[in-house]
């Protein structure tokens, strides 16, 4: 079980992910050059891997102590 404040830390972190993932792709659309935008892509899509996983930690520690 995870206290109020490691759920709100998780939540942060969440939101971080999201975030970065949603800057990475901004990015790549807006390069050029193939190998850079490729390199941006796969830098959002593990953002939004960990932003899944956090959440998924966030769903199971919805029980405060």
């Amino acid at each position: 079980m995870l206290t109020e404040k490691e759920l709100i830390l998780l939540g942060d972190y969440l939101n971080q992910a999201q975030s970065s993932s949603e800057t990475m792709n901004n990015f790549a659309s807006t390069l050029q050059d193939s190998q850079t935008k490729q390199l941006f892509q796969q830098i959002s899509q593990k953002c939004t891997q960990n932003a899944q996983t956090l959440s998924k930690h966030l769903n199971a520690g919805q029980n405060i102590q």
